[in-house]
């Protein structure tokens, strides 16, 4: 994009909203939520990333100094949830937005934005269009949902059967579908990450960059970057009834360099529906608001959603 027509500031917000809690909140309280997460995950210093994470936020924040703000997105779950997110933002500073003359623009498509050579970008933001009131209550509405703890407020923007969202957020569908399939399945307790990370390694053992790749192409749209992916890897190889075994060294901020993932019998089980993931290794995982805790599991069925045993 920086090499493209597109004219004014470039900023980066990737903050991966799939993983680690997300309050409905901005300021402190979501920083503390969202640094720590990425901390943990990338091994860098919390201030470190702080300081990182107030910069693009500073950008973000000057839109009253710009004559126009556009959004740039994919129709992945990663992008997804930035958009409700974002969306959502709108709504916190409505009253000032209307006192000024700053536009709110969207370009967001089944493209992906980092496979596109520079003369691509021009006819899209060309194309880009004005972000609506329509747009923002949707958005936000899908938001909340996502950060409100019961996730069974996710089911109706899943269904995709309203006509103004199939219009205005014609990709969120989808994204909200694929969120629901990271709870735990009913006939064995994994996520979809989870089981097809396994089903990649049923076929035999393969590098770590190998299983990544090949369980991306398991995706009906790829949002997950090798960090979160190595992440679900660590915490199925280190259960206490572990469901692969990791032969190879753990690198901050990238996937191994060689060495081998193997499934276990206990993988094998649990990928058979023999046994449950949740059964034998617990759990606690944050998705979005919702803390999947003992207690508090709720089961995904292929199409809704199963709530917490008393």
């Amino acid at each position: 994009m920086e090499l493209s027509s597109v004219p004014g500031t470039l900023s980066a917000w990737p903050d991966v909203l799939h993983d680690g809690p997300t309050p409905l909140a901005t300021g402190e309280e979501w920083l503390r939520a969202r640094v720590g997460q990425l901390a943990s995950m990338t091994d860098q210093d919390v201030e470190r990333v702080r300081e990182q994470y107030r910069a693009s936020d500073a950008v973000l924040e000057s839109w009253r100094d710009r004559d126009e703000v556009v959004f740039w997105l994919e129709h992945d779950l990663f992008d997804q949830l930035l958009l409700i997110r974002h969306l959502w933002w709108l709504t916190t500073n409505a009253a000032d937005r209307a006192r000024h003359a700053t536009r709110f623009s969207l370009v967001c498509g089944s493209d992906y934005i980092g496979m596109l050579k520079p003369e691509q970008f021009g006819p899209r933001f060309e194309a880009r269009q004005a972000i609506t009131a329509e747009h923002i209550t949707i958005g936000a509405a899908a938001w909340e949902a996502y950060c409100s703890g019961d996730p069974v407020r996710l089911l109706p923007f899943a269904a995709g059967e309203d006509t103004a969202q199939q219009r205005y957020l014609p990709y969120l569908a989808a994204a909200v579908r694929r969120v629901l399939e990271e709870f735990p399945a009913a006939s064995n307790g994994l996520a979809r990450s989870e089981r097809q990370i396994l089903e990649v390694l049923a076929d035999g053992p393969r590098t770590p960059e190998q299983t990544f790749i090949a369980a991306s192409r398991l995706e009906d749209a790829i949002y997950m970057g090798d960090l979160s992916f190595w992440e679900i890897v660590k915490s199925m190889g280190a259960a206490p009834h572990p469901l692969l075994a990791i032969d190879a060294e753990d690198r901050p901020d990238r996937l191994p360099e060689g060495g081998t993932l193997t499934i276990t019998g206990t993988g094998r089980a649990v990928l058979a529906n023999r046994a449950d993931h949740v059964a034998l290794n617990g759990i606690s995982r944050w998705l979005g608001g919702t803390l999947l805790a003992p207690g508090r599991v709720w089961r995904w069925t292929g199409s809704s959603l199963l709530p917490p045993s008393p």
